[in-house]
């Protein structure tokens, strides 16, 4: 009896996430509501912590920090540092962490170096990349173990069309750097701006939509006036295999990510910040 019971339970629970995930954000009817210009520099110091959730479970943290400027390549860089880490529930499942590094010319906010530490359990992987601007070149380093969770069906497929490159086209961003850059251009509601992303030894144009600015609630933590921005690419297939990404950016000055929402073949990911006012 209590197996035939199960299924419908499953379902209950399911519904009741849903249901859960949806009241956490509520948004507002459009209303004439401007962007202002964004700040021109990256404030060291500036930490943005993320409670991240899979299918409205909490499953970890990822947390976006800008470090102090340093040199590398004879260029004054900006520092910033991704991790992302799972919390006691979802290392059962996937013992998965990663660890971002990126550092950004000041003068020209292009990327000078990325790198990236992928573990799975106990083995770990490596990516080093190396810009250089002026030949439009990058140098693509990669060592360690083959570790990661596939998401993406359409990756194959893909590296037929998208071949392996060290030739980059000019003004070319890291996967991670974008982001960043992203927050310090000028943009306006419902337009599109190219960005140019340099990933796994490929060259990916992406399209940054920005749709019109709203006012969206957080739950216990207030209302804001934001601007939703999606990347359109096949970059978005060859990773997530056909799924889609959104962040959504305050229209202040600070340009702070609130939330973002990944559809991956793992089901829904969001990640939700935990003090917006903090930054």
């Amino acid at each position: 009896m209590a197996l035939k019971k199960a299924p419908i339970l499953i379902i209950l629970f399911l519904s009741l996430i849903r249901i859960i995930y949806a009241q956490d954000f509520r948004d507002k009817p459009p209303q004439d509501i401007t962007i202002s210009p964004p700040q021109k520099e990256l404030r060291a110091g500036e930490t943005l912590v993320y409670s991240v959730e899979w299918l409205g479970i909490p499953v970890g943290k990822i947390i976006l920090k800008v470090e102090e400027t340093t040199v590398i390549n004879n260029n004054e860089c900006y520092h910033i540092t991704a991790r992302v880490m799972p919390n006691r529930f979802f290392q059962r499942l996937y013992d998965l962490e990663y660890k971002v590094d990126s550092y950004i010319d000041k003068k020209t906010f292009l990327p000078v170096r990325f790198e990236k530490v992928r573990r799975l359990n106990k083995q770990a992987n490596y990516v080093t990349i190396d810009f250089d601007h002026e030949n439009n070149e990058a140098r693509y380093k990669m060592w360690g173990s083959m570790v990661f969770i596939k998401l993406s069906p359409e990756r194959q497929k893909l590296e037929a069309v998208n071949p392996t490159s060290i030739t980059i086209a000019k003004g070319t961003q890291d996967l991670f750097s974008s982001f960043y850059y992203f927050r310090v251009m000028k943009i306006e509601g419902e337009q599109s701006y190219p960005v140019n992303i340099y990933y796994n030894q490929r060259n990916w144009p992406v399209k940054m939509k920005v749709d019109r600015p709203f006012l969206r609630e957080i739950r216990r933590r207030g209302t804001f006036a934001v601007v939703k921005v999606s990347p359109v690419s096949e970059l978005n297939d060859y990773v997530l295999g056909k799924r889609n990404f959104s962040v959504y950016l305050t229209v202040d000055s600070r340009r702070i990510p609130l939330e973002f929402r990944l559809n991956s073949a793992m089901g829904p990911i969001r990640g939700i910040i935990q003090d917006p006012t903090h930054n």
